[in-house]
């Protein structure tokens, strides 16, 4: 099964200058623990990011340079040989803009966490509205003020 999972806010803001641009720790444990066990593929500037929790995870990494190589993750330069290299299911998608774009048709399922409150940001989710029809699950939550939705959303 091949799943998209992301965080945005009221405006899909996914980003901001290659960073998550809120620190929400039950998001982040969410992400981390919903992604166990599975491979995870994601562009060049999340894996940036995301680097340090690589150990004990298979990430697969994409970037257009032929020539660069992640060192905690395999390589791939397209999203075809990104999916080839998996060996662990699911399989999760992780982000940028995009890789989640490319990703739209190929994926089962969306797990969304929409944020009630607006951020700046520079890079947003696309829309799933028209592709991701079906709820499968909600569940609200409030932490420090902000309202969380947690979306595992399929095709219909």
């Amino acid at each position: 099964m091949i799943n998209l999972i992301v965080a945005c806010d009221r405006n899909r803001v996914i980003g901001k200058n290659g960073k998550l641009p809120w620190s929400i720790q039950e998001d982040w444990d969410y992400f981390l623990r919903t992604t166990a066990g599975g491979a995870m593929i994601m562009g060049k500037i999340c894996y940036q990011e995301f680097e340090t929790y690589a150990e004990g995870r298979e990430l697969i990494a994409l970037t257009r340079d032929r020539g660069y190589r992640f060192p905690h993750a395999k390589t791939a330069h397209s999203m075809k040989q990104a999916l080839s290299l998996a060996t662990q299911k699911p399989i999760w998608i992780c982000g940028g803009e995009a890789i989640y774009q490319e990703a739209f048709p190929l994926a089962d399922r969306l797990y969304l966490t929409r944020i009630d409150r607006t951020f700046d940001g520079d890079v947003y989710f696309p829309d799933w509205h028209n592709t991701f029809k079906k709820q499968i699950s909600r569940k609200i939550m409030n932490k420090d003020g902000i309202q969380l939705e947690f979306l595992i959303l399929g095709k219909e």
